[in-house]
Parts: structure tokens; C-alpha cells; sequence
């Protein structure tokens, strides 16, 4: 798709969501820099993944949380990189609480994790994204920006805001760097692992597509993002939910 010869970070790529972008973009021709806090040893097998597929690779373990850790993150992946063409901010956290059981704590832990770390991440990658002849920046934002939660209010609004955090880059990054959100819907990952075969089967009979969405139809939409073809895409969302919600 036009990729060959550039380079992505993508965060939280141990697993789910990030792990088949990881892999989508090192098929389309991307050298990796692979993120991940805790999940180091499906970190190191997706590095000895995308090598055998004859792109460079490597894993940097960061706490998003802590600036000190993100620029960290950054020299490293500057290191390896002379330029950076994609990032995807995908890391996130996705806790279950009702209004009642939200501590402040909690909720602003969550804004921290889902909102402020996308933030600083984008802003300490932005010098290398511009010694690229054209930059992608794409956030992993969700469904329930736009239907809200009934278990997760932190998490709703941190995404909501992220929606608005993309449109303002998308304006004042143009037009070398384009920059949009991904918002899934039902994704069967670790998110939805607690699901009794009841639920999943109530979930899926609100899906006009009849099922739950995969990581790789999410990894899709982002790796079409990336690409050369979607230059005139900025400052948008693009849904993958199989019809639950239609804009």
C-alpha cells in the first residue's frame, strides 16, 4: 500500500489491537518500533515476527503515565529511526465502574492513561515526524465517545476528548501531517475476554454485520490511514463497528 521504506511506532503493540497493526504495517512495507509496558515476552515474539518478515524491528518498554518514561520511549525510537512516517497512539486503558464506585482518583487516572499520555506522546514524536516527507498520526479513540458508557464515564469522555485533541493537530499539523482517529466498536479482544457466551450472543444481535469486529479489521482501517492513498483524510473519524453505530 504504498508504505515500503517508512517507519511506525504504534503503542501498546503487545497485544490486541496494536499487535495486528504492528503487523499490518510491517506487511505494507513499515519498519516497526514496537511499545508495551507490561506484556514483554509477546512484545519480543512480534519483533522476531516482523524481522522474519525482513523489516527492522524492536521492542521499548514505557510506563505512558510518566513523562520522563515517554522521552525515553522517543530517544530510543530516534535511535533506530531517522524519521518517523507513522504513529499510532493506541495504548490505553478501558476500566469498568459506574458513577457511584468512580473515585477522583481513578477518574483522572484514566484521563491521564487515555487523553494526556496520547498527548505527550504525540508531542515528543513531533520533531521526528516532520524530518518525514509526510506524517501520519492516528489515535485508537472508541464507539462510546459518541454513545457514552453505562460502566465507564472516565472512559467515554477520555476518548471524546481525544476526538477533539486529533481535530485541533489536524488543523494546526497540515498539510505535511495528517492526523485521525480509529473508533471500534465491539472488538473481540482481551476488552471483551469476561463475556458469557449469553452476552456475546446479545452483542452480536445488535451488529448489523452479525458479529463481533476483529483486531484486524481495526488494524486495517488504521493501516489505510498511513498510507499515501489516504493523504486527503485528516481530521476525521473513521468507525469500524460493523454498522452498531452509523454516522
Amino acid at each position: 500500500m504504498g508504505l515500503e521504506g517508512g517507519h511506525a511506532l504504534v503503542t501498546g503493540a503487545g497485544t490486541g489491537i496494536g499487535r495486528a497493526t504492528a503487523r499490518a504495517l510491517a506487511r505494507a512495507g513499515c519498519d516497526i518500533a514496537v511499545h508495551y509496558r507490561s506484556h514483554k515476552a509477546e512484545a519480543e515474539a512480534l519483533v522476531q515476527e516482523i524481522s522474519g518478515m525482513g523489516r527492522v524491528s524492536f521492542a521499548v518498554a514505557a510506563d505512558l503515565t510518566s513523562k520522563k518514561e515517554i522521552e525515553h520511549l522517543a530517544q530510543e525510537v530516534g535511535r533506530h529511526f531517522p524519521s518517523l512516517e507513522v504513529l499510532v497512539n493506541n495504548a490505553g486503558e478501558y476500566p469498568r465502574r459506574t458513577i457511584e464506585d468512580l473515585g477522583d482518583e481513578e477518574f483522572m487516572y484514566t484521563l491521564i492513561t487515555n487523553l494526556w499520555a496520547p498527548y505527550v506522546v504525540t508531542k515528543e514524536f513531533l520533531p521526528l515526524i516532520r524530518k518525514a516527507s509526510a506524517g501520519r498520526i492516528i489515535f485508537v479513540g472508541s464507539i462510546l465517545a459518541l454513545n457514552g458508557s453505562t460502566h465507564g464515564a472516565d472512559y467515554a469522555a477520555s476518548k471524546a476528548a481525544l476526538g477533539g485533541l486529533a481535530k485541533s493537530l489536524a488543523r494546526e499539523l497540515a498539510p505535511k501531517i495528517t492526523v485521525n482517529v480509529v473508533a471500534p466498536g465491539s472488538i473481540d479482544t482481551a476488552i471483551l475476554a469476561d463475556d458469557t457466551p449469553e452476552v456475546r450472543q446479545q452483542r452480536e444481535k445488535t451488529i448489523p454485520a452479525g458479529r463481533l469486529g476483529t483486531a484486524e479489521d481495526v488494524a486495517a482501517a488504521i493501516a489505510f490511514l498511513a498510507t499515501p492513498q489516504a493523504s486527503y483524510l485528516t481530521g476525521t473519524t473513521v468507525h469500524v463497528n460493523g454498522g452498531l453505530r452509523m454516522d
